[in-house]
């Protein structure tokens, strides 16, 4: 006869776990018994309605390097069994006993509280406070490497963000529940009275919130690389997604082995470091190659339909040496691309971004005009050579280029011209150099970009 199973997704705390006690014997009522205990599911097998009484407890001594069906785990396993309760599941230090509710109470395992509360506190700084506050700095790290328009003119980094958004809420409900809970249980250990108990209405309410963005964040993250890919995934962004894949398919292999196979702790310990390194240097090589790969293959027809500046636009008539395409786009920037020709006679470089909306062009325009007016001051305000001048344009030095705002860059003993301008929504930056250059040609040539 096939048994049916219910999976159910869990993202409790180890301050959440005696709330378990209650929920499996719920459960059992119901006729779900506990059968399975995964990182972040457990798994119910369909049974007779029974009542059933359970005990949720921690062996801190085993670590996630022990095999966990060691000597320790099965001596702890005994010593509750012959205390009246019957092992029904475990994952690594988290256990769990159940009894009948028609006999008599099982011996309690604990019966002092301010032993009972350090386990729970041992349990707590060892496996889950660390890996938290680990979180929080990466977060804190990682959150300036991608800011401004940055965000929007990568679905990955645009999704990301919407992502962690939505797990952003119940991660610091999570934390800071943890902080509150071991702050109460330290006190209770000290006192040498009960653990706290935690509010299950809450608690259930929290776990939902945490699950509930943990889901919305995996799901952004799977859009914005299948968005990426369709749209040609670049090589950096293609190796930004590799890396993290990468360390869950190690990590979830390395864990296999350590749960599978009985090996000393030292064993898996140098397990999982020489495969770290293997894997590390695995990566660091194929990021190098890749790096090392990508080459602009000279071809003056790649940029397709696409309006740019050429070099007959600023009087050069031999054919480019070299040319170059970039094409991207976004939900938020759909038109993201950029294309540039260079020869013996001079150079163009045009860029060209077309948002969703007046207001996002508004503010990438005012951003990419801030981030380019630091980059040339940084660049040239120490140069005797360089004589860099940023102008804001008029509303008639913009119209001369089509445009409703702009910004300009001249350099002194150079025959170049850049400019970045905004109309509706699109932003143009062109840049062109030449010795025949002639200003009213390149005007012309933007304008046919503004139409075209």
């Amino acid at each position: 006869m096939k048994t049916d199973y219910m999976h159910k997704i869990h993202m409790g705390t180890i301050g959440d776990m005696k709330n378990l006690e209650h929920q499996y014997t719920e459960m059992a009522e119901n006729g779900w018994m506990i059968d399975k205990i995964g990182l972040f599911s457990h798994r119910y097998r369909a049974v007779e309605p029974c009542k059933k009484r359970f005990f949720v407890d921690f062996l801190p001594q085993i670590t996630m390097f022990d095999y966990p069906e060691n000597e320790d785990a099965q001596s702890y396993r005994r010593i509750c069994e012959e205390s009246g309760w019957s092992f029904v599941a475990a994952n690594k230090q988290f256990h769990v006993f159940c009894s009948d509710d028609d006999n008599d109470a099982p011996i309690p395992i604990h019966t002092d509280d301010r032993i009972h509360a350090k386990i729970y506190l041992k349990a707590c700084m060892k496996y889950e406070l660390p890996w938290l506050l680990y979180a929080v700095i990466m977060f804190c790290f990682s959150s300036p490497l991608v800011k401004g328009a940055e965000l929007f003119l990568s679905n990955l980094s645009l999704f990301m963000a919407i992502g962690c958004c939505c797990f952003i809420i119940g991660f610091m409900w999570t934390l800071g529940f943890m902080i509150s809970w071991f702050i109460r249980t330290r006190k209770s250990a000290k006192n040498d009275l009960p653990m706290p108990v935690v509010n299950r209405r809450l608690a259930k309410l929290r776990n939902r919130v945490v699950a509930v963005g943990t889901i919305a964040f995996l799901l952004c993250m799977i859009i914005g690389l299948v968005l990426e890919i369709v749209g040609g995934m670049p090589v950096m962004i293609g190796l930004v997604g590799l890396i993290p894949l990468s360390a869950v398919g190690v990590g979830f292999w390395i864990r296999r082995q350590i749960d599978t196979k009985r090996r000393t702790r030292g064993e898996n310990v140098g397990l999982t470091v020489v495969v770290l390194i293997i894997t590390e240097i695995v990566l660091i090589g194929v990021t190098v190659y890749a790096v090392a790969s990508v080459r602009v293959t000279p071809n003056s027809d790649s940029l397709g339909g696409r309006p740019a500046l050429t070099l007959s636009d600023v009087g050069v008539t031999a054919e480019p040496s070299y040319s170059g395409t970039r094409v991207e786009g976004t939900i938020a920037v759909p038109v993201n691309y950029g294309y540039w020709e260079s020869g013996s006679g001079g150079s163009t470089d045009t860029q060209v971004y077309r948002a969703i909306n007046r207001t996002l062009a508004r503010w990438l325009f005012e951003h990419f005009t801030e981030q380019l007016n630091k980059h040339f001051s940084y660049r040239f305000d120490d140069s005797n050579y360089f004589q860099e001048s940023f102008i804001a344009l008029t509303s008639d030095e913009a119209a001369f280029w089509g445009a409703s705002s702009g910004v300009a860059f001249s350099y002194a003993n150079s025959d170049a011209v850049e400019v970045l301008l905004l109309k509706d929504k699109t932003i143009l930056r062109i840049t062109a150099e030449s010795v025949n250059m002639d200003l009213d040609t390149i005007r012309e040539a933007v304008l046919r970009l503004w139409v075209e």
